[in-house]
């Protein structure tokens, strides 16, 4: 485990929500540790290959990240663009079954859309 990957899980750790690779490298500036953007891009790849980083599939733009925890689906709110968790049933790597496939399935993500409450018109 080298500084740099510590230092990006750290600051991934300390943000709320899934932050990007970007907005990871940038809370680490206070700290005063100077990496590039692909060494954080790198170290997110090594933490997701050892299963300490989960990528937060969101849809177009920048890729999301989280620390790993348990297997979820994420609600992507179409207004604000805000990501939150949700739990899957049945907490399993592949939270549905695939139609064929020709090769192995490790993992799986839905993603829900939709307008968060926070977003939603005043109901009269």
């Amino acid at each position: 485990m080298t500084q740099a990957r510590i230092a990006v899980l750290l600051a991934l750790d300390d943000l709320a929500g899934h932050p990007s690779a970007d907005e990871i490298l940038t809370a680490m500036a206070p700290a005063g540790l100077s990496v590039s953007r692909a060494t954080v891009f790198n170290a997110l790849d090594d933490l997701s290959k050892v299963g300490l980083v989960m990528r937060a599939d969101a849809g177009p733009g920048a890729v999301r990240y989280e620390t790993a925890t348990s297997y979820h689906h994420h609600f992507v709110c179409n207004v604000c663009g805000r990501v939150t968790d949700v739990p899957c049933v049945d907490s399993s790597a592949i939270c549905h079954e695939p139609g064929s496939i020709d090769g192995r399935v490790d993992g799986a993500q839905v993603v829900f859309r939709g307008t968060c409450a926070a977003c939603l018109p005043p109901q009269r």
